[in-house]
């Protein structure tokens, strides 16, 4: 699956999210794997689907020489990745329901921001997302010249 598009969408009061139709077939009958960003400078969540969970968490490693599991570093981010990540199913209307310790690391409230980033989607606050968006037009100027 290749995710692309930028949805903005609200939170109801259960912390679900509906899916964009984009993506309803696609993920109908999918289990996805929910985890918030690993990277400091990213406030947001990653939802994938298992198999695209699995090639992203085997990536983490590429430039590291691949999992090295007598490696005690690789073995602890493995099990923290592994760990922060949560299975979801996407309900009759479409929805997940996104975990409150998830939405609370990344400040997530009501209006969020689902942006297709290729194998996931990343789940912004909708005012940090648009906050982003000068940085972004900076970097794709510099990037293209």
């Amino acid at each position: 699956m290749h995710f692309t598009g930028t949805y903005d969408r609200n939170l109801d009061a259960k912390g679900r999210l509906a899916l964009p139709p984009a993506f309803k077939k696609q993920l109908e009958g999918v289990s996805l794997r929910v985890l918030p960003a690993p990277e400091k400078e990213v406030d947001a969540l990653y939802v994938f689907t298992e198999d695209t969970f699995t090639a992203w968490l085997d990536s983490v490693f590429e430039d590291k020489g691949g999992f090295q599991p007598t490696n005690p570093a690789h073995r602890k981010v493995k099990e923290a990745l592994n760990g922060a990540a949560t299975t979801l199913e996407t309900d009759s209307a479409a929805r997940i329901s996104l975990p409150e310790e998830h939405r609370a690391k990344a400040h997530l409230d009501r209006e969020v921001t689902i942006v297709g980033n290729g194998d996931r989607l990343v789940v912004w606050d909708r005012a940090t997302h648009e906050a982003r968006q000068a940085e972004i037009e900076d970097v794709l100027a510099d990037f293209f010249g």
